[in-house]
């Protein structure tokens, strides 16, 4: 199961993206035979990025690299680019390297069990609530920017892209966590075929290192475990990789950004 979990881990978050780009109508999710990329003209994120590329065996990546950047650069986008640690290819990294593309960004992606999975995480006066009214997602915005320091003038993309589309489809799920009333964290979950993935998890400065992030992930893990949901995957940056081992998540794989 490892090393399907690698891919589990992958194809969720792909398909998150492809969720986002249905609801928000800000970018647009291009998919064929060897290549599933985002193409947006507005500048946010990694929604101007080639996703995943397999090598053609007829065309020099090299050649082929350049001309999907130079196809970003006329829309005036800087242009990331997603390797995986599990599905190495030397070749495609070299042509990266060769058109000046650089690593910038190391995330991991961690994937558990839930099966036979359970966490004794609580706080007393820590509660975790499904957003479902106007009210709660208004509470749910105001905590993931905070938590993201998304600045004023991102801030309507990001609630477009990441949180008010999403909020329209039954396989995701918001979720606010307050701590004795008062929202401290936000969490989202994607259901597909048994596996949830976990994204947004956002606790603003004033909140950190008091535990809530673990805690509320374990109360979003206990509600999906209930709910069927066999495998939980996720994909940290730096800064919040730290949190997810002590839920009981494993490192599966590293995800290389290029971009220049």
């Amino acid at each position: 199961m490892t090393s399907n979990r690698k891919q589990l881990i992958v194809d969720n978050y792909i398909h998150a993206y492809e969720k986002l780009s249905k609801w928000s109508g800000l970018f647009s999710f291009v998919q064929t035979e060897r290549i599933q990329r985002c193409e947006s003209p507005i500048s946010f994120g990694l929604i101007n990025s080639v996703l995943t590329y397999k090598r053609s065996e007829t065309k020099d990546p090299v050649e082929e690299v350049k001309e999907i950047e130079d196809a970003y650069a006329k829309q005036g986008m800087k242009l990331h680019w997603l390797t995986y640690s599990h599905e190495p290819d030397e070749l495609v990294e070299k042509a990266l390297l060769v058109n000046e593309f650089q690593p910038i960004e190391e995330m991991t992606g961690f994937g558990l069990a839930l099966e036979k999975w359970s966490s004794d995480l609580h706080i007393q006066g820590f509660e975790v609530g499904a957003v479902q009214t106007e009210t709660e997602i208004e509470t749910y915005r105001k905590i993931a920017l905070a938590g993201f320091g998304i600045p004023d003038n991102l801030a309507d993309i990001f609630c477009k892209i990441f949180v008010d589309g999403p909020f329209q489809d039954k396989s995701i799920q918001h979720y606010v966590a307050y701590m004795e009333g008062e929202p401290v964290t936000t969490v989202t979950t994607f259901k597909e075929d048994g596996v949830v993935g976990i994204y947004n998890v956002a606790t603003p400065e004033a909140h950190r290192r008091r535990g809530y992030a673990r805690t509320a992930l374990a109360e979003v893990l206990r509600e999906v475990q209930k709910q069927g949901a066999q495998q939980a995957v996720i994909i940290a940056t730096p800064m919040a990789a730290s949190v997810y081992p002590s839920v009981g998540f494993k490192e599966e794989l590293t995800i290389q950004l290029f971009s220049k």
